[in-house]
């Protein structure tokens, strides 16, 4: 089967693509990475090692040690533009960016709601479980990053939570994510995908999806009824994006 890679957001883990990758091993072998300052085990980051840049080649080399290359690419938020830069350093058959950050019309917005989350995260860790099956918290919790906080599962609200409490590059790659633009455009030359919900509120149209910055002849989708961890909200059409991108060939160089 065909090599698909997908990559999570800032202050996310591997674990964000739980509900959508059985069905995605069905058609791909699936990789699912962890970024460079997240998940168990994280270690803090230097800003060169926190660019978006550096993180792709930082997932270009850890897929090159388990002999995997030119792979389709899948990625959300921080993930997108991630995937994006691997795609212009020509580490990519086909790219999928769900809700890409990188895309400023003006400056990136600091994610400040997360950054004070984390210590509460880890003083509650033990109670998370009880706390993701009250309504109303998981409502609050969520209503930034999804339209539909119900069709969010206990276990993946405590899998973000934790994923966030871990992420001790969340700060670096924060900060240089707000101070770039992704800019390798035209160095992208396989088929690309950036899609948005129509209910993004973290990157929202006025001031983080700038076309321009899309890779020539990229496809531009917006997705109804959706916020910005598309993937949760509406899976079977990011797994429809994803499906049609992996099923393309390679564009030659």
């Amino acid at each position: 089967m065909t090599d698909l890679v997908l990559v999570h957001g800032l202050g996310s883990s591997s674990t964000y693509w739980d509900n959508i990758r059985p069905a995605l091993e069905k058609e791909f072998d699936v990789v699912a990475v962890t970024l460079p300052g997240h998940g168990p085990g994280a270690e803090r980051l230097s800003p060169a090692e926190a660019h978006p840049r550096q993180l792709a080649t930082a997932v270009i080399a850890t897929l090159a040690a388990r002999d995997i290359h030119d792979a389709h690419l899948v990625g959300i938020s921080l993930g997108g533009w991630v995937v994006l830069e691997m795609a212009a350093l020509g580490h990519a058959a086909s790219v999928v960016a769900l809700a890409p950050a990188g895309f400023w019309t003006t400056r990136g917005r600091r994610e400040y709601e997360e950054l004070l989350a984390r210590p509460a995260l880890r003083l509650l860790d033990w109670a998370l479980p009880a706390i993701a099956r009250v309504p109303l918290v998981k409502h609050v919790g969520l209503m930034t990053n999804v339209k539909h906080p119900s069709r969010v599962t206990d276990a993946q609200f405590v899998a973000a939570a934790r994923a966030l409490e871990q992420s001790k590059g969340f700060t670096a790659c924060d900060v240089q994510a707000v101070r770039h633009r992704f800019e390798g455009a035209a160095s992208v030359r396989v088929p690309t995908t950036v899609a948005f919900g129509d209910a993004d509120r973290v990157l929202p149209p006025s001031t983080s999806q700038d076309r321009s910055l899309a890779p020539p002849g990229a496809e531009w989708v917006t997705v109804p009824d959706c916020g910005h961890a598309m993937t949760w909200d509406q899976p079977e059409a990011c797994l429809d994006l994803i499906r049609r991108a992996g099923a393309q060939p390679p564009e030659a160089s």
